[in-house]
């Protein structure tokens, strides 16, 4: 599919749409270009096609955007698509669907820290931070990296898991690299990452 009708079918996608909403919200013009862009994401497992309308769940819209810098969009447009919340709805998603208890936005006290998402299973817990960066330098992502690990010791600290791994998760890296013994890890490859992350403890920086 064309990469410019890809961004803007990111733009409407909703919980529930039908298809001359989905048109209006895109600002496709043709109805029938609409179509065919809705059955191009059902087609990619992007949404199920219902009577009368189209329902996306929490993460499809990150989906798409990864639909969408595969086919070569620009990745400043996808971004300005997207939001943190959808970052943290497929990062629940994806540890959920591994037997991960999760909770979003956790607060941490003495000092105040918030860790976007955090699952937890028999102990073991995963502390994401979401980041909607476009691009990044490495001095910066070491910045961030260091800020995760003091909050999954902190995670620690205060009785919610008996080991952390602190983990950044954001759309542009194209594989899995570490800064400072944490992970920094694509979108795209974060559900294999989960599946995996016990593979990668020797190279990880694990509070505990």
């Amino acid at each position: 599919m064309n990469p410019d009708l890809l961004v803007k079918a990111l733009a409407a996608i909703e919980p529930e749409t039908t298809l001359e909403e989905f048109q209006a919200a895109s600002g496709i013009a043709s109805r029938a270009v609409a179509r065919g862009a809705l059955n191009f994401l059902t087609c990619n497992n992007i949404g199920a096609t219902g009577k009368s309308a189209t329902k996306f769940s929490g993460s499809d819209r990150l989906y798409a955007a990864m639909l969408a810098l595969q086919g070569g969009c620009d990745i400043e447009r996808v971004s300005g698509c997207l939001s943190w919340k959808d970052f943290e709805k497929l990062a629940s998603e994806a540890l959920a669907s591994f037997g991960y208890r999760t909770q979003t936005n956790v607060q941490l006290t003495r000092p105040r820290m918030e860790i976007d998402v955090v699952g937890v299973s028999s102990g073991f817990a995963i502390a994401v931070d979401c980041k909607h960066w476009r691009r990044s330098s490495m001095s910066s992502i070491e910045g961030f990296a260091e800020k995760q690990a003091a909050r999954a010791r902190r995670l620690i600290k205060q009785g919610r898991a008996s080991q952390a791994v602190p983990v950044i998760m954001t759309l542009h890296a194209e594989s899995v690299r570490f800064a400072g013994g944490v992970p920094v890890v694509p979108v795209h490859k974060f559900r294999s990452f989960v599946m995996d992350v016990k593979g990668f403890l020797p190279e990880i920086y694990v509070a505990g």
